[in-house]
């Protein structure tokens, strides 16, 4: 059970992230700036370290490419 809370956390911070992701590209912003931001986020709300926050903004840059599509 562990396992699957795990990952629904996972997939809800990666949802909200894109969310960020997506109003600030859609704003027209620099994607570096973009992604610095979203490190700033993780930073704040959930302490990640860095390879914590280099996976989640490669599942990020994943996403935005669709090269996998993230459903709830």
């Amino acid at each position: 059970m562990t396992d699957c809370a795990h990952t629904w956390r996972k997939k809800l911070r990666l949802q909200e992230l894109l969310v960020i992701a997506k109003k600030e590209i859609d704003s027209g912003k620099d994607i570096d700036l973009v992604y610095e931001i979203l490190e700033d986020e993780m930073e704040l709300r959930w302490r990640f370290v860095q390879t914590t926050k280099r996976q989640y903004i490669e599942d990020i840059k994943k996403n935005l490419a669709n090269q996998y599509i993230l459903t709830v």
